[in-house]
């Protein structure tokens, strides 16, 4: 093997063999920040495999680079490999980064200040989809929400992009204009934002009623444990008996951090258990000293995520807090920064992370104790208009498990506009089945799935309300968690 073929052997094995990596003392926003884990190694009848397949790339490059029609570098051809090593894992959160600028870029957003609009992104089966704008920002004032997808980024289609492509093309000097364009349920939106220094304070806290301390949680900044013990003890020499936490729209961050945050009002006992391969390697426990005993409610919707989810899971499995809103996002793996022999870097996810009673997060969220809607910045018109092209509920039947019909059509639709994430197909399929019960426990009703009269009538009842609470810029979550800190 000639000496450059070595050389490029060597990078790919620095990136297969997991043992070969140095694990940076450091971690970010939804990653592992206790503990340093399990690193697996290859055996010795992997690396014979490997030995006898990298030989084979080697040739394949050598003989791609020979005979392709246009010039090409072992280098582009390494840098291939290495991609598609990160796409073999199917996971949208593991990166290989392979200059400094895009580990920088990553680093940047997760440190609490950083130039762009505010918005939170995920990849999500290839769509660039927004978490949650940042309140306060440009995002968050021209009215970008949570599951928006961007599909162009100053005209041009990020479609095929990389997450951290899209997020450097978003990016730009202070006081610059960027035009985002985004698809929002099959609508087209275009919002041309002016770029600015994004300064994340995370943490904002205000007494709503008299013995009722609010305190609202943007993000898991490295210093937002401090900040949040500032809070409720400010709010607590005010008079608060009770306190609402909201993590709405809240992305994630430094876990370490949400821990501690956690473990500020529970009692003793496990925060989140971190999962690898089907075995738990490490439980973050809670000491029980910061337990106060007082009542406390969490506020969550489908923009919590992560370290966000690290907290409500904590606190709903131990009965610390009162979880109200919508069911969560869904992001339970842990990531770290990983350094390599090459001097790049990769972001890759390690661990799963658990709810105390092990209850798995990823791509399944967190449902609330009180699932309430609030719909903020639509406008009321096109909302009405949604309201009166559903169809009516006015056949005299009850639906239950299996039954198709035009009540189920009905309460499909109005379901889904109350964020139950029904499929609109008139048949009373699972899904549906369990989003009746949850609406049924929610206003008080029997709790058995089946469409009754009164549970079409409260549903009417509750998608009015819906769209009355986005012109009027109510907030029916805070409401309710007013309504039960009292």
């Amino acid at each position: 093997m000639n000496p450059k073929m070595t050389k490029i052997v060597a990078r790919i094995l620095a990136i297969i063999l997991i043992a070969a990596l140095v694990i940076t003392s450091f971690s970010f926003v939804f990653f592992l920040a206790t503990g340093d884990g399990a690193v697996y190694g290859a055996t010795t009848k992997e690396r014979l495999f490997l030995d006898k397949e990298l030989d084979f790339l080697e040739e394949l490059m050598i003989d791609v680079k020979s005979n392709y029609k246009d010039d090409i570098s072992y280098e582009e051809l390494v840098e291939g490999a290495y991609q598609g090593i990160f796409e073999a894992l199917g996971d949208p959160y593991s990166v290989y980064y392979s200059t400094d600028e895009e580990s920088d870029n990553f680093v940047e957003s997760v440190s609490g200040e950083f130039i762009g609009v505010g918005v939170s992104m995920e990849d999500v089966d290839g769509k660039c989809r927004v978490v949650a704008p940042i309140p306060g920002t440009p995002a968050d004032k021209a009215g970008i929400l949570a599951g928006d997808v961007i599909t162009k980024v100053d005209g041009v289609d990020v479609f095929e992009m990389n997450l951290d492509s899209i997020v450097g093309r978003i990016k730009g000097e202070a006081g610059t204009k960027v035009t985002l364009t985004i698809d929002r349920n099959g609508l087209t939106l275009t919002f041309t934002l002016t770029r600015e220094v994004i300064k994340t304070s995370s943490v904002s806290f205000r007494m709503v009623e008299p013995t009722i301390g609010y305190i609202q949680i943007a993000q898991f900044d490295n210093d937002s444990h401090v900040e949040f013990r500032n809070a409720k003890l400010q709010l607590i020499s005010q008079g608060a008996k009770s306190l609402v936490v909201d993590v709405r729209n809240n992305p994630g961050g430094f876990t370490k951090v949400a821990a501690d945050i956690a473990n500020q009002l529970m009692p003793k006992g496990p925060i989140t258990h971190y999962e690898q391969r089907g075995t738990i390697v490490e439980t973050v426990s809670s000491t029980g000293e910061g337990d106060l005993g007082i009542p406390v409610i969490l506020l969550v919707n489908e923009g919590s995520a992560s370290a966000s989810e690290i907290l409500a899971g904590a606190w709903q499995d131990s009965e610390t807090a009162i979880l109200v809103g919508t069911t969560t996002f869904g992001k339970g793996v842990a990531q770290q920064l990983i350094s390599l022999e090459n001097g790049d870097q990769m972001k890759l996810s390690v661990f799963y992370f658990l709810t105390p009673d092990k209850q798995v997060i990823d791509k399944v969220g967190i449902t609330p104790d009180y699932i309430v809607d609030t719909y903020k910045g639509a406008e009321k018109e096109a909302l009405l208009d949604d309201l009166k092209s559903f169809a009516p509920m006015a056949e005299k039947e009850k639906p239950k498990a299996g039954d198709t019909g035009l009540n189920v059509f009905g309460a499909q639709q109005r379901l889904s506009l109350l964020g139950y994430g029904v499929a609109v197909t008139g048949t009373m399929d699972g899904k549906t089945v369990d989003a009746v019960k949850s609406f049924q426990k929610t206003q008080g009703l029997y709790s058995y799935g089946v469409l009754d009269y009164s549970t079409m009538g409260r549903l009417d009842t509750a998608a009015a309300n819906f769209v009355l609470s986005a012109d009027n810029e109510m907030d029916l979550q805070l409401e309710k968690a007013i309504e039960l800190a009292k």
